[in-house]
């Protein structure tokens, strides 16, 4: 018959090593992309586009872009929010580099930091969706006119075409 001890140090072991496991570091999301637009165009979109998300912008070399952390806009409840469900702010890199006269190439770059108390750590997090490099390629493509056809709420729906 087994003893209680061994069952009790197998059920200890289980759990510790179940329960264990090795975080995988954060990549910040990267989008790299060559755009059949002029880059005065693509610099004057991308900063349109971070602007209007609060970000600061400003354009180093002309051609390299570093913000600060995104501006949240402030609330009476921010204590709580942040005490409950935690905080996540992001910053953004981009470059942009002619290729010809007539296209350019895009490297835009989003890193997420978030903690889930007032008393944690900033730590990497994945990167939220409205704030993502693949959003925010979205809405540059959209401000250039260069996409199909423009993502709306009504096309979403199946409404206009």
């Amino acid at each position: 018959m087994i003893r209680m001890d061994y069952l009790a140090i197998v059920a200890l072991a289980a759990v510790t090593f179940g329960c264990s496991s090795v975080q995988r570091p954060v990549e910040p999301d990267i989008v790299e992309v060559t755009l059949p637009v002029p880059a005065d165009r693509v610099k004057a979109a991308v900063t349109k586009i971070l602007q209007d998300d609060d970000y600061e912008v400003d354009w180093k070399e002309g051609s390299q872009l570093q913000t600060g952390y995104r501006n949240e806009q402030p609330s009476i409840f921010d204590w709580l929010v942040t005490g409950r469900y935690g905080v996540v702010r992001s910053r953004a890199e981009a470059s942009v580099a002619s290729e010809t006269a007539q296209s350019s190439r895009l490297r835009l770059q989003v890193a997420s930091e978030g903690k889930q108390t007032f008393f944690d750590s900033w730590g990497p997090t994945p990167t939220q969706v409205p704030q993502s490099a693949g959003n925010k390629l979205r809405l540059i493509k959209n401000e250039l006119k260069i996409v199909q056809t423009t993502y709306t709420t009504d096309t979403f729906y199946g409404g206009k075409q």
